[in-house]
């Protein structure tokens, strides 16, 4: 049986998933749920849903406005294989549409904040086969940069100017979807 069950950031499973992980995330910001990934308790892996992305490309169109934080995003999913298989036929798509079920009651309880939609970035190469599976759709695609602002570097006499470093990456793929599709 599938079970999806609440872990913390520091799970020692998690923390090695994401050393393995394509886009080896060093944490996570803001606000998140990370669940493990079990099928007649056995292991495969973690999924987490965290604080919607502020800008994405066709995003808005899509949600036609809806609040950023009544969007979940999937900000991490990463299953692998026992024994070099899944316990049943599509088990990926399985565990993405329970966890949709399960992260909107616990947002809820949580944040206090109404999931109606959710969102995912994937990177390319990858397809988000998953996520059009699941009955996702693909919105849009990144620029592949990322901003971040480098501490103690400020300039400026009494503001403190920021100073930030740029960076290429692999654009992704923007998929979405709302609740009940």
């Amino acid at each position: 049986m599938l079970k999806l069950e609440i872990t913390k950031r520091t799970d020692s499973r998690l923390l090695e998933l994401m050393k393995r992980h394509y886009s080896q995330p060093k944490g996570f910001v803001g606000r998140s749920i990370c669940y493990s990934i079990e099928h007649n308790n056995i292991y495969y892996g973690h999924i987490i849903g965290g604080s919607a992305t502020l800008h994405l490309p066709g995003r808005t169109d899509f949600f036609n406005g809806i609040d950023l934080n009544n969007i979940v995003n999937n900000i991490f999913f990463h299953i692998e294989k026992v024994d070099d298989k899944y316990p049943k036929r599509n088990f990926v798509t399985l565990v993405l549409k329970e966890w949709r079920k399960k992260i909107e009651i616990d947002w809820l309880e949580k944040y206090n904040d109404k999931v109606l939609g959710f969102e995912s970035l994937v990177e390319m190469p990858r397809t988000g086969e998953v996520y059009l599976r699941d009955g996702w759709s693909l919105v849009g695609k990144t620029k592949g940069q990322t901003c971040k602002r480098i501490s103690g570097k400020e300039t400026g006499k009494f503001t403190g100017q920021r100073v930030w470093d740029r960076k290429n990456l692999r654009p992704k793929l923007v998929f979405c979807r709302r609740v009940h599709e």
